[in-house]
């Protein structure tokens, strides 16, 4: 009975619709991240090295960079149409994936997963900006968000059982399965769109909005070089094999699991800009000493762990923050925002996997403790004239 009345307090004044998207959201997040836990397994499957792998992740993330262009497309068409599309290009996506047999058919189903999430994460946080109020917005973003770390706590061990039942290839044809009945529920039960903007410039960028976007870019390379490595830092130095990776993966999600739950909970009350810097600041050390795991797997999960709680905190309160930051165009302006992360991303997964196949770890945290920094600096431009509780939108 608590937990029933926990619930109703916790979901009071949230839209109906909001749970429907956050369960397409969880979907869609587990066929977008299906391959960084086994990133080594599906290099070898292919015939390629980690580093190639990595480096055609690159090709996703350059791809994303056309978001403004797809959240254009969203505040004149609507959100729902964008996720249903998203949902159905996500199932394309993956099984193309899993019928792979070299790695160019692979990057062309890597190029249809960006643009397909892009188009469902798009719609999906328009839709949440223009259906809960700013106050409560870091409840409803923290838990659509929540599904970017139960992809990897529910997914990825799922994921490892159907490698090991079958080959590499059963989970994506799996999740292409999943992904069309989604778009299919979606296209009958979502609720009606929320009003379509009629804004027809586009949306013009605040000073506090381009700054927003740096950072962005900042926290992408950082995100990207961790996700890149982890799994082969940790094959390579404590010979971790393909179900232990689907344990560690597991690991990882809860630990989001804690940052995304944690704003959800929390986020609106100490203020969204708030967390940001707080939790930027925590993940300087942990990632600049990150090396240290090399002595002990123990020691290397701790601080993976703690790292992705503090950066999943940054990045849920950084998105509930950005939707507010144009209200007549909120499409296009989370396009932007998707745009500027997935430019560090692209920088982050060349750069990451690249120089961690040549010289290891050490430099990998080096600059991945750097571009936070950096990260953290501009945060701190952009909302130096303003209280926590302020909308940055004024």
């Amino acid at each position: 009975m608590k937990e029933k009345a926990d619930f109703r307090r916790f979901s009071k004044d949230l839209p109906s619709g909001l749970f429907l998207i956050t369960f397409g959201r969880f979907i869609s997040n587990v066929a977008y991240r299906l391959v960084f836990p086994f990133l080594p397994t599906i290099s070898r499957g292919l015939g390629v090295t980690t580093g190639t792998l990595g480096t055609a992740l690159a090709m996703r993330d350059l791809v994303e960079m056309s978001s403004p262009l797809l959240g254009k497309v969203v505040d004149k068409r609507g959100t729902n149409q964008a996720m249903v599309v998203g949902a159905l290009g996500l199932g394309m996506a993956a099984a193309l994936q899993g019928a792979s047999s070299g790695l160019i058919l692979f990057i062309f189903a890597l190029v249809l997963t960006a643009i397909s999430k892009n188009s469902f994460d798009i719609g999906s946080s328009a839709w949440a900006g223009a259906t809960v109020p700013y106050a409560q917005r870091s409840r409803a973003i923290g838990m659509i968000e929540t599904t970017w770390a139960l992809s990897f706590v529910i997914g990825m061990p799922i994921a490892s059982v159907l490698i090991r039942a079958g080959t590499w290839r059963t989970p994506f044809i799996v999740i292409s399965i999943l992904c069309v009945v989604v778009g299919i529920i979606f296209n009958h039960r979502l609720p009606a769109n929320p009003p379509i903007s009629s804004h027809g410039k586009g949306s013009s960028l605040s000073v506090t909005a381009k700054k927003v976007i740096c950072a962005m870019i900042a926290l992408g390379a950082g995100h990207m070089m961790m996700l890149v490595t982890f799994a082969t830092f940790l094959e390579d130095e404590h010979n971790v094999s393909t179900s232990g990776l689907g344990f560690v993966a597991v690991i990882i999600g809860l630990a989001e699991l804690v940052g995304s739950g944690g704003v959800a909970l929390i986020g609106d009350k100490i203020g969204k800009v708030v967390v940001v810097k707080y939790a930027l600041m925590l993940s300087l050390p942990l990632s600049i000493i990150l090396p240290l795991g090399s002595s002990s797997l123990w020691l290397a999960l701790l601080l993976i762990s703690l790292w992705f709680v503090c950066t999943e905190s940054v990045i849920v309160s950084m998105l509930s923050t950005s939707t507010e930051l144009d209200k007549s165009a909120r499409g296009a302006m989370m396009g932007f925002v998707y745009a500027g992360w997935a430019l560090g991303r692209l920088f982050g997964a060349i750069f990451g996997s690249r120089v961690y196949e040549s010289s290891g770890i050490m430099p990998v945290s080096s600059v991945m403790t750097a571009v936070l920094a950096i990260a953290l600096l501009v945060v701190y431009q952009a909302f130096k004239d303003q209280t926590a509780t302020e909308k940055v939108s004024e």
